[in-house]
């Protein structure tokens, strides 16, 4: 038998129960035991330097150096002095070659086994990239938390993993960042510093599927090249996932996905994805159906900071989008109108101070866009100015049913005090085919809620509250007019506490008692004065006419005597239509005064 080759790289623990590596200080002294918990030590190790060894300790990078295990053994339990040890697997079994080449057990191959240095300042493009080419599908490519710098796009084939240590949420000037990332050098070349190709691009004899990206991050400050995305996918490539990816800087899109040969790709999943300050759209996507994006941030981009054209059958959840130059989420494009269209979620998403709208919809074709629980706050910055008819919510000319459930808006200045309050309305709808908007609290500098015009049906929920002005002296407008724009359906019976309406009343029951006054005193009050369909006139000499502009050819004058007066006599009415009416007495002397109400026939 022979021994094998373990060390170099943490990729060679498997930690099966967690998410994540099992890492060491640099310096920890490692045994190594042939069981998870008791079981006997080995120590008849090798070193590097092929000198005999009963421990081995971690460089200064807290990695493990290259050494040799018992005879006959291929994996081993590895001890720091902690609560638990992890499983340390051969990445070279004893049937040829030397210590420190690269290795693919479990399928992990290490990039510093393949030449990449990881010192900031060498190129270890093709390092990288020759990992990745040697990596079997379902296996994973390794970089140590270092920096790594490259001048060409890296891509990753169909079922491969690229892995890492760390990604930052954000980077802030004097905090803490870990130098753990790919960085493309000033002389970088390429449309992407990393790529998916597809079947036609790759030459792939089946369709392109199964890319990994864990614990990545790219750094694009030292970019020149205009136009460089951080991540790039043409054509038809599938099921990609990203977990704890950061892309920061780069010049042209964060991610990017489009069509290649009339194909696009499809169901993605992205979770804790976060894109900072990159050159365009944080998040681009051109027709990606099935598209799930769950705790993704979009901060400070140059354009939109989620731009998605027909993402059918997709969802975002718990997404953030604020500080980027345009608009927060913008929901666009074409949608369809088929069966093999689809809608999209919105469900727990924010948004705070972007240049334009926090959520824009002016999407078209039939699938419903569903918003829930959607919060805005101070959107609309427009270069510090204000104004510009934006909104935390804006739906403009979209055919796409918008149904909304839960929505807020909250103004606000830039974080020093500085500029105009903003968003200028809290929600805004202009010339849609249909949007109902359940409820909300919306405030906001001129108006919580805006109806710019041309809307077929909008719907406003009975509970949204609207305030206007600063957030410091604001002014409430608790209980606006609500607008059914349709049919209102209530079962048992409706309490109107206000007992107030500014329309027409239609009573569509057949019964002969459609209207009832139920409570004792109870009656009926109707306006007098000019033009009135209720008033009192007095006769003289058996006559009077009533000018009222509101009587009409079929109007139904009722009269009868309020105050008797002279000879009485029996009453009639005759109706000139649009000047009034006239009563007239079969007595010459009634000098009665009459009561009289108008009635227009249903």
């Amino acid at each position: 038998m022979a021994r094998s080759t373990f060390g170099r790289t943490l990729a060679d623990f498997v930690v099966r129960p967690t998410d994540g590596l099992w890492g060491v200080a640099p310096g920890s002294e490692l045994t190594f035991w042939s069981a998870a918990d008791g079981g006997s030590q080995y120590t008849d190790l090798l070193d590097s330097m092929g000198a005999a060894a009963t421990t081995i300790v971690t460089g200064e990078d807290g990695v493990i150096p290259i050494f040799q295990g018992p005879d006959g053994v291929a994996a081993m339990w590895a001890d720091a002095g902690g609560t638990r040890r992890a499983r340390i697997e051969a990445h070279q079994d004893g049937s040829g070659g030397g210590g420190g080449q690269p290795g693919t057990a479990l399928g992990w191959l290490n990039v510093l086994d393949y030449g990449a240095s990881g010192d900031n300042v060498s190129d270890d493009t093709t390092a990288i990239q020759a990992a990745l080419d040697a990596c079997p599908m379902g296996g994973i490519v390794y970089a140590p938390g270092r920096p790594y710098r490259t001048s060409r796009t890296l891509t990753i084939p169909p079922g491969v993993t690229l892995m890492s240590t760390h990604t930052n949420l954000m980077t802030v000037k004097n905090l803490v960042d870990p130098p753990c990332y790919i960085k493309p050098l000033p002389s970088f070349v390429g449309g992407a510093v990393i790529s998916f190709l597809d079947e036609i691009d790759g030459g792939y004899s089946t369709i392109s599927a199964e890319h990994r990206i864990v614990s990545v991050m790219i750094d694009g400050s030292d970019l020149t090249e205009p136009g460089t995305d951080g991540i790039r996918a043409r054509g038809n490539i599938q099921n990609v996932a990203m977990r704890d990816v950061t892309i920061l800087e780069v010049t042209g899109a964060g991610i990017h996905t489009e069509f290649n040969g009339g194909f696009y790709p499809y169901s993605w999943r992205l979770h804790r994805v976060m894109v900072d300050n990159c050159g365009w759209h944080g998040f681009a996507h051109e027709v990606m159906t099935d598209i799930t994006l769950v705790d993704c941030q979009a901060i400070g981009n140059g354009a939109n900071g989620f731009e998605l054209s027909n993402c059918a059958n997709s969802q975002m959840v718990a997404c953030r989008a604020e500080w980027n130059t345009g608009t927060g989420i913008h929901i666009t494009g074409d949608w369809a109108t088929g069966t093999g269209s689809g809608g999209m979620l919105l469900g727990g998403c924010s948004t705070d101070r972007n240049g334009a709208n926090g959520v824009l919809v002016d999407a078209v074709g039939n699938p419903p866009i569903q918003i829930e629980n959607l919060l805005t706050r101070r959107d609309g910055r427009n270069d510090g100015a204000g104004g510009g008819e934006y909104a935390g919510l804006a739906c403009d000319g979209a055919t796409v049913p918008v149904i909304v459930g839960m929505v807020t808006c909250y103004p606000g200045t830039d974080d020093d005090g500085t500029q105009e309050s903003s968003p200028q309305y809290g929600a805004r709808f202009t010339d849609c085919e249909y949007v109902s908007v359940a409820s909300g609290f919306l405030h906001a500098a001129d108006a919580g809620w805006s109806d710019g015009g041309g809307n077929a049906v909008l719907r406003r929920g009975l509970n949204i509250a609207e305030r206007t002005g600063t957030t410091a002296d604001p002014v409430d407008a608790f209980a606006p007019p609500t607008d059914v724009a349709g049919n209102l359906n209530v079962g048992g019976y409706a309490a109107l506490n206000s007992g107030q309406s500014g329309g027409q009343w239609n009573i569509w029951d057949g019964s002969a008692k459609a209207l009832n006054l139920g409570s004792a005193g109870g009656g009926i009050a109707i306006a007098e004065g000019t033009n009135a369909r209720m008033g009192v006139a007095t006769l003289a000499a058996g006559t009077v006419t009533v000018a009222n502009t509101s009587v009409t050819a079929t109007t139904r004058v009722a009269v009868f005597r309020q105050t008797a007066g002279g000879a009485l006599g029996h009453l009639a009415a005759e109706v000139d239509a649009g000047v009034g009416f006239t009563v007239d007495s079969s007595s010459a002397t009634d000098t009665s005064t009459v009561a009289w109400v108008l009635f227009e026939p249903a």
